[in-house]
């Protein structure tokens, strides 16, 4: 006996990424109800998903974030791309400074020593 087919709901819920347990959650309906989507569909149920799956960053321990209008937020705290590139770009300067001042401090250290050994002479 052929298995039955699938419906568009259950192959949008596999691309998103979601389990039954968590689908229920995002759509605020029970397993039961999820299971019956993926064999008759639910068109309303899947476009939910479709949007879910365009807001929320579904990476573990991202669990609060989500996108819209293009910003990044988290609670009260917006993100746009040019903040996070401007955080990047300062972060490579504050590593291309210490990577500097590592390399002052072993000249200095050898400076020491150099001086050292000329006045010991």
């Amino acid at each position: 006996m052929a298995r039955p087919r699938k419906s568009s709901f259950y192959h949008t819920r596999r691309r998103v990424g979601l389990n039954l347990e968590r689908t229920s959650e995002v759509l605020g309906v029970n397993v039961a109800d999820v299971e019956r989507f993926d064999l008759n569909g639910d068109p309303l149920a899947e476009k939910v998903l479709l949007l879910w799956d365009q807001k929320h960053v579904n990476v573990p321990g991202w669990d609060g974030f989500l996108f819209s209008r293009g910003v990044l937020r988290w609670k009260n705290h917006r993100w746009t791309a040019k903040t996070i590139l401007l955080w990047r770009d300062q972060a490579d300067e504050i590593s291309r400074l210490e990577q500097e001042l590592q390399r002052l401090k072993s000249w200095r250290g050898l400076s020491t020593v150099f001086v050292e050994k000329l006045v010991n002479r």
